[in-house]
């Protein structure tokens, strides 16, 4: 049994953006889906879960973009766990292009295992977390995130959680806040008279090449 977990996908045209290429929030579906096939094939996976009444909570991701993905590209997720203390853990990913291990995207992701019956943070027993431990797991080079100056002019805008945006524990699934920023960023650079079709026109782009999200809380649906 491996610790380190690789599967493939394939770019669909559902997956793509404006600009034809793969949303940054497809890449943490991605993730997901990568996550929950990886807990499968160590036998942590949905169903195994629910039976230890347990469930998992993102509390942070950054992702690195190399490259971009394309319709019908074909890539490798690689996901393997970095470290698990109590009931916190990092895992790091990996993202290759299939024909010739081209880069794509790489980062990392806290998580922390929540007990299904109190919506508390539980500890995992050892043996549990032994299925994923590896003695000197790969770890990308640690870089502080930059610190953001305020805006003379924020931009701030409003959303009310829909139930398109919620997943099977009722959160709003974390790659849907990637989609609430994009959003408010481009009603930022539309009210300072670049739309996207004003940004087309000019053959500019906004390209994300660096993503990272801290989730402070769990919004319900309906709140905004």
């Amino acid at each position: 049994m491996s610790k380190i977990f690789t599967r493939s996908f394939r770019v669909r045209w559902g997956e793509l953006d404006s600009r034809g290429t793969v949303s940054p929030a497809n890449y943490l579906r991605y993730l997901s889906e990568t996550a929950w096939d990886w807990g499968d094939a160590v036998g942590l996976g949905v169903n195994a879960s629910q039976t230890l009444n347990l469930f998992w909570v993102i509390r942070e991701t950054e992702i690195r973009f190399l490259r971009p993905l394309r319709h019908n590209d074909i890539f490798e997720f690689t996901i393997w766990l970095v470290n698990w203390q109590r009931v916190r853990g990092t895992r790091g990913f990996e993202l290759k292009l299939k024909e010739n291990s081209d880069v794509i995207a790489q980062g990392t992701q806290q998580v922390v295992s929540m007990d299904a019956k109190t919506g508390k943070p539980v500890s995992l027993p050892e043996d549990v977390i032994d299925r994923f431990r590896q003695e000197s797991p790969r770890v990308f080079p640690f870089e502080r995130f930059p610190k953001i100056a305020p805006a003379e002019t924020p931009h701030s805008t409003q959303r009310q959680v829909e139930s398109m945006d919620l997943d099977v524990y009722e959160h709003v699934n974390n790659a849907i806040y990637i989609g609430y920023a994009e959003e408010a960023a481009a009603q930022d650079f539309s009210s300072r008279g670049w739309s996207p079709a004003k940004l087309a026109e000019a053959n500019l782009a906004v390209v994300i090449r660096r993503l990272h999200i801290l989730y402070s809380a769990q919004p319900a649906w309906g709140k905004r």
